[in-house]
C-alpha cells in the first residue's frame, strides 16, 4: 500500500481518492476476518463449520483496532423496549 503512486490529471487528484477507498477497504476486511477467528461459534449468520455451537461467554460486540481486539459487553434491553417485543414465527418464511 505504501507504493501506489497518486498522481494528479485533469480532474484533480482522483487516485487520492482510491487510494484512500482501498485502505479502508482493506482495514474493513482484516477487521472483518480477525474478529471472525476469534468468534469460535456459530452465531446468526457467522457459521463455523468448527464451532457449530453458540457460546452464551460470546455474546459480546469484538471491538477491532490495528493489534488489538476486545470484547465489549452488550447491553440489556431497557424494559420500556423491551416490553414492545413479540416474538416473530419464522415458520413458512425464507430465513437467510
Amino acid at each position: 500500500l505504501q507504493k501506489i503512486g497518486i498522481h494528479p490529471d485533469i480532474a484533480g487528484y482522483q487516485d487520492l481518492a482510491h487510494a484512500f477507498d482501498l485502505k479502508s477497504s482493506l482495514l474493513a476486511a482484516r477487521a472483518t476476518l480477525e474478529a471472525a477467528l476469534e468468534r469460535r461459534e456459530t452465531r446468526g449468520c457467522h457459521n463455523r463449520s468448527d464451532f457449530p455451537e453458540q457460546d452464551e461467554s460470546l455474546q459480546v460486540n469484538l471491538v477491532w483496532s490495528p493489534g488489538l481486539l476486545e470484547r465489549e459487553a452488550i447491553p440489556s434491553i431497557p424494559d420500556e423496549i423491551a416490553a414492545l417485543m413479540q416474538e416473530v414465527s419464522t415458520a413458512g418464511k425464507l430465513v437467510e
